[in-house]
């Protein structure tokens, strides 16, 4: 009788509250550390006759975030698997154009898929109210597409859309390129009034290339204009590297050529601005000799910005092309720059 009366006792005990470690009530879980988006490489060699350019279609519902992975998901499925080496994404509206990189990090790593090298532009507007980002796409495929080169054309500067797509015109001439031969073109316009009707312009005179006419400010001063563009070759040029001056064209035949990301500035004066071609420099070495550019793009917020990045630049103002844009990936930026390199032809 003692034996279970101990027993019994010894039960009541352990069942009493308090016998056992409580929860707290309010205590809150352990934060999750979630592993950070694998990093971008900032610069990428790739086999010029081998290249191919795409472009995102605009889209007209569903967020930023959704946009971006829609707009990435179109590309990586129009390219067939094939290895994308460079994104130039143009994000519209108020969103926080930093979520590109991150969408591109997660999609290409959840795919398998080599990670391009990015460069990101905010800008006024697209040519759909509804559409928040159209990216461009340098694809490296599998086969021989460019057997003679390619030829790319400078930013053509004018007072309005059509004199910059006349000028655009006639580089495109003077290099020798057939209107039917160019494959990209990008035109920065001051204002988006009807973007069927612009794009349809701009095939009527180049049928096969595809368009880009992205609106560079909110509310722009003027009505300046740039185009730019990249066509194929019909007959190799005399080097693997021409620079026609007057056309602002560059022909090239170079084995490769490196493709940078965006490098940034954080200030307007002139060690800021050489310090971002020091860094662009730097990452393009790793896939050789980075002293020949055929294509230098600028990017800035405000004219002193860009102005010490067009006197910083040791590489010929025939190659480079500057433009305002409304913003950049990083609340403190001024400028941007992203380049084309032919590393080959420095060794010559």
């Amino acid at each position: 009788m003692l034996r279970r009366t101990s027993l019994l006792v010894l039960l009541l005990t352990l069942a009493a509250p308090g016998s056992y470690p409580q929860k707290k009530k309010n205590e809150e879980p352990k934060p999750q550390v979630l592993p950070l988006p694998p990093e971008l490489p900032m610069a990428l060699a790739a086999e010029t006759e081998t290249l191919d350019f795409h472009i995102s279609p605009l889209l007209r519902s569903g967020g930023l975030a959704a946009q971006i992975r829609q707009s990435l998901g179109d590309l990586i499925r129009d390219t067939h698997g094939e290895t994308i080496v460079k994104l130039r994404a143009f994000v519209a509206g108020a969103g926080d154009a930093r979520r590109v990189q991150a969408e591109a990090a997660d999609l290409f790593t959840e795919r398998k898929l080599p990670l391009p090298v990015l460069s990101v532009l905010q800008v006024g507007a697209l040519g759909d109210e509804a559409a928040k980002v159209v990216i461009e796409a340098v694809v490296s495929t599998h086969k021989t597409v460019n057997p003679n080169g390619l030829a790319f054309v400078a930013g053509q500067a004018g007072v309005s859309l059509q004199e910059a797509v006349n000028k655009l015109s006639a580089s495109v001439k003077a290099a020798g390129i057939a209107p039917g031969s160019l494959l990209t073109t990008t035109c920065f316009t001051s204002v988006i009034e009807n973007y069927g009707a612009t794009r349809a312009s701009l095939l009527s005179v180049f049928p096969n290339t595809s368009v880009n006419v992205v609106q560079a400010l909110r509310d722009p001063p003027n009505d300046a204009s740039m185009c730019e563009a990249i066509g194929q070759l019909s007959e190799k040029p005399a080097k693997g590297v021409v620079f026609m001056s007057e056309s602002r064209t560059i022909l090239v035949d170079a084995p490769r050529l490196i493709f940078t990301g965006m490098q940034l500035t954080f200030g307007s004066f002139l060690d800021d601005a050489q310090q971002s071609f020091q860094r662009l420099q730097h990452a393009a070495k790793a896939f050789g000799p980075a002293d020949v550019a055929v294509e230098v793009n600028a990017y800035s917020l405000n004219a002193y910005a860009g102005s010490a990045l067009r006197k910083m630049t040791s590489f010929p103002q025939n190659t480079f092309t500057l433009q305002r844009v409304e913003g950049l990936p990083a609340i403190d930026a001024s400028a941007g720059i992203e380049a084309i390199l032919a590393p080959e032809e420095a060794k010559k």
